[in-house]
């Protein structure tokens, strides 16, 4: 049995490849998009009110910022009601919940960035003790912009969604507010302000570059206050998206979340990701049924396949072959002239006098009292009065390598071996005389 369910794993990995993306989709589901596709209710935070985004309707929370998960799912009870059709929901937080960190991994794909950012996570943020989620949406590879990744607790995602569950809610997503405004195309520059907190972002075609957070505490520092505001000085006033506690409501009220790439800054709890997986557990059946259908469809066309192609290469290759015999009757007699003749053709030719005016060109106006010329090797001596200048130039001459002072210089004498670089005797020696 168990050698079965291996079998069949293996049958659907192959069908899953041959098959386009859409249609794997539609089988085997993607849990994240899923979830966002079932919510029922997008509910927002700011500072101490809970807002349900599709009705308007609102509740005060218990005190502004992070509060206690049970207090934040009691509140969104209440807003939804009794009757809510569907318990689904999605969170909106303020983001002074999330921890926000700028990466620069140009040219990764997001599952891939998300993974090495998993691996940094101890070094990029040592503080944090406890285990982390992450999520960011890379530039595409050509593009020079930083990315953001931001960052919670992961026992945060999880009290957020046992507290919800708790109130009979589904909590399947969770979301930093202001990344709920970011658009798909063009730049955009939002600043979210509330009581406590001012947070800036830069977007650049869906995707954030540049996250900037500050409490209003530290604003009453004068050097802080001046950094904001040349930070926000150089952002384009003109794409600006202001949010603050008076007109919140009306800018969040269009968000839909079933929209194309939201899920790129969404958190989902583990407890949600489980749930949806076990839904998917049909889609998967039936997937490993239309698998067997097809591998037992493509088993039988092979054979077939293959005889006509082999019939098929057989007759080009003897079309090709009457062609091509009299090319590869003139390539035999090259062949063979090149084994008879190329011990002498090939011989290594060391050009004696441009080797010579080569010398006298490099050495001028020194002058040498003894050469000697051997299968490419050159040995020189001469006197001069800056030997170590003359080496230099014959280094930096492409016909001469492996320059160097055979012998140590005596006060203004030298000795210089060097090797020509337009022979090689060592690789004709190995081809025609390997045995020596």
């Amino acid at each position: 049995m168990a050698a079965e369910t291996i079998d069949l794993g293996r049958w659907q990995d192959t069908v899953r490849q041959l098959l386009p993306r859409e249609l794997t989709s539609m089988f085997t589901g993607a849990p994240r998009r899923e979830l966002l596709k079932q919510v029922g209710a997008t509910v927002l935070v700011f500072d101490d009110l809970m807002v349900e985004l599709g009705s308007g309707r609102q509740a005060r929370l218990p005190g502004p910022g992070a509060v206690e998960p049970d207090h934040l799912a009691r509140t969104a009870a209440e807003l939804l009601g009794p009757d809510a059709t569907d318990p689904s929901v999605v969170l909106l937080l303020p983001p002074h919940e999330f921890v926000a960190t700028s990466v620069t991994l140009p040219g990764m794909t997001r599952e891939t960035l998300l993974s090495a950012l998993r691996l940094q996570a101890e070094s990029l943020l040592p503080s944090f003790t406890e285990k982390l989620a992450v999520v960011a949406n890379p530039h595409d590879a050509d593009d020079l912009h930083a990315d953001v990744a931001l960052w919670i607790t992961e026992q945060r995602l999880d009290q957020l969604y046992q507290a919800f569950q708790r109130e009979g809610m589904f909590l399947s997503a969770i979301l930093p507010r202001c990344a709920a405004l970011v658009d798909a195309a063009g730049s955009q520059e939002i600043l979210d302000e509330d009581q406590h907190f001012l947070t800036s972002l830069s977007v650049e075609d869906g995707v954030i570059v540049r996250w900037l957070h500050v409490s209003r505490k530290d604003l009453e520092q004068d050097i802080f206050d001046r950094q904001w505001r040349q930070a926000l000085a150089v952002a384009d006033q003109d794409s600006r998206v202001s949010v603050d506690s008076g007109n919140f409501i009306q800018r969040y009220a269009g968000v839909d979340v079933t929209q194309a790439g939201f899920a790129d800054y969404c958190f989902f709890p583990d407890g949600a990701l489980r749930a949806r997986r076990q839904v998917e557990k049909g889609k998967r059946a039936m997937f490993a049924v239309v698998a067997l259908a097809l591998v037992i469809l493509l088993g039988s066309l092979p054979f077939l396949f293959q005889t006509l192609a082999s019939s098929r290469l057989q007759s080009r290759l003897e079309e090709q072959r009457s062609l091509s015999g009299a090319a590869r009757a003139d390539r035999e007699v090259v062949q063979r002239f090149e084994e008879e003749w190329g011990v002498i053709t090939n011989f290594p030719q060391q050009d004696v006098v441009q080797t010579l005016f080569t010398l006298q060109s490099v050495l001028s106006p020194e002058q040498l009292s003894s050469l000697e010329l051997s299968e490419g090797i050159i040995r020189i001596e001469g006197e001069s009065a800056e030997p170590q200048a003359i080496l230099q130039r014959l280094e930096q001459h492409p016909m001469f390598t492996e320059v160097a002072f055979s012998r140590a210089t005596n006060n203004t004498r030298y000795y210089i071996d060097l090797r020509l670089s337009t022979v090689n005797f060592e690789g004709y020696m190995v081809r025609y005389f390997p045995d020596n």
